[in-house]
């Protein structure tokens, strides 16, 4: 009798483990699964691939983990340009003076589809995306666009 009902003991453990791990994997699943669709922003498009860069300003780019950080140390002043990241994801920026220190978040750049460039971070449910190259999409005098490079330095990754 005892043994009788020792099995049963033992089997509604074993049944009531697997609910639980059932239910736990289900959870787990649901969070990683799940994805919402991004937010739209009006400025999110395609990088222009005919745009060529012409030169390379003494600007440096530095990551501060989920941000970046920007000082114009150039001898012009920027307005009404787009800031890109990695040939993907881009910003609109309203001004940039001689001697100005920017810091943006990385999360407000967007790629052609509204996705966010992937900072990190510590509730980072993916790796973050390095930053490797960054670039200012602007007019020259003749109101021509053009594509300046800027010095990506090496921050925090």
């Amino acid at each position: 009798m005892k043994m009788a009902k020792r099995r049963a003991d033992m089997s509604a453990t074993r049944t009531l483990r697997l609910i639980l791990a059932g239910a736990a994997a289900g959870v787990c699943g649901g969070l990683v699964g799940c994805r919402s669709a991004p937010d739209p922003v009006a400025y999110a498009r395609t990088f222009p691939p005919a745009l060529k860069q012409s030169e390379t300003l003494n600007i440096q780019v530095f990551r501060r983990e989920t941000r970046i950080e920007l000082t114009n140390t150039s001898a012009r002043t920027f307005s009404d340009f787009t800031l890109w990241l990695n040939r993907r994801f881009s910003r609109p920026i309203k001004s940039f003076a001689v001697g100005q220190t920017l810091d943006l978040p990385l999360s407000e750049f967007r790629d052609e589809y509204s996705e966010k460039f992937r900072g990190g971070g510590f509730f980072a449910a993916e790796a973050p995306e390095r930053l490797v190259q960054a670039q200012i999409e602007t007019k020259d005098a003749e109101g021509k666009v053009v594509l300046l490079g800027l010095v990506v330095g090496s921050g925090v990754q």
